[in-house]
């Protein structure tokens, strides 16, 4: 198991039970429910965290690097935000990114829902904040004023959800991530946006894909992250139709997964 927000009281394990009972699968878990198991006839397959064993590893690796996935995406022509990465072992001194960037976002290379994301105003900053933060690598992107942002779950090329991110005001930096008190709301989303999240999850080889989209103020969309674990523990605690749709997501990525 390993440690964060509601490794307690992930509501996870129970609604992929409830989902198992329906399909017919019998359930094992392990490391106190940190990972499932399911096998149904002669498949067996598992859920580890957030992540479903659908995606191949690297793949899955490769989503999880902010700067890695950034510059497969820029390769294939996918309208991305730049992450450039700084570490510390080496020396921040030795990293390079666009000088010319007046605000900056730092957040660490690997990290999820929006934890240690920090606005800054020069690359000063920005390597006197890595230095002490004890986290060894970072990615660095510029900062946008992000008008609305979309998720979408997608696997392969279907749709299974998608909401915007209505965060709180913030004078510093609007936090998007629900966990930090953004509030999904869910709509349809036109077909450039849908486009760029297949695109986006296709370059870099996933199946199943979280994909995060920004719209800035002249209209311009551009992708975000790329996340290959599904996380809808805030969003499925918002109301009884949340939890129904979540249900119902994760359930369509278990019967997908069980019948490969």
């Amino acid at each position: 198991m390993q440690t964060g927000e509601y490794i307690i009281d992930r509501w996870l394990p129970k609604i992929v039970r409830q989902i198992a009972s329906d399909i017919g699968c019998t359930l094992r878990t392990y490391s106190d429910d940190w990972v499932i198991e399911l096998e149904s006839t002669d498949t067996v397959r598992r859920i580890i965290g957030y992540k479903f064993d659908i995606n191949n590893s690297v793949a899955s690796m490769i989503a999880s690097d902010k700067v890695a996935a950034y510059q497969i995406l820029r390769a294939n022509d996918v309208a991305a935000v730049e992450h450039t990465l700084l570490r510390t072992k080496v020396g921040v001194g030795g990293a390079s990114f666009n000088d010319n960037w007046q605000d900056i976002v730092v957040k660490p290379l690997a990290g999820t829902s929006g934890h240690g994301v920090r606005r800054l105003k020069s690359r000063q900053s920005a390597e006197e904040w890595i230095e002490q933060s004890g986290i060894e690598a970072w990615a660095v992107s510029p900062y946008y004023n992000i008008q609305q942002e979309i998720r979408l779950i997608v696997l392969d090329d279907k749709v299974l959800l998608s909401y915007e991110k209505l965060p709180i005001p913030s004078s510093e930096l609007l936090m998007f991530n629900l966990g930090k008190g953004a509030v999904p709301r869910n709509i349809v989303p036109d077909s450039a946006i849908v486009k760029l999240a297949l695109s986006a999850r296709q370059a870099l080889g996933l199946h199943l894909a979280a994909v995060d989209i920004i719209i800035l103020q002249d209209g311009q969309s551009m992708v975000l992250e790329v996340n290959d674990g599904i996380m809808m523990e805030h969003y499925a605690r918002v109301s009884e139709q949340n939890y129904a749709t979540a249900r119902r997501v994760y359930g369509d990525i278990m019967r997908i997964m069980m019948a490969e």
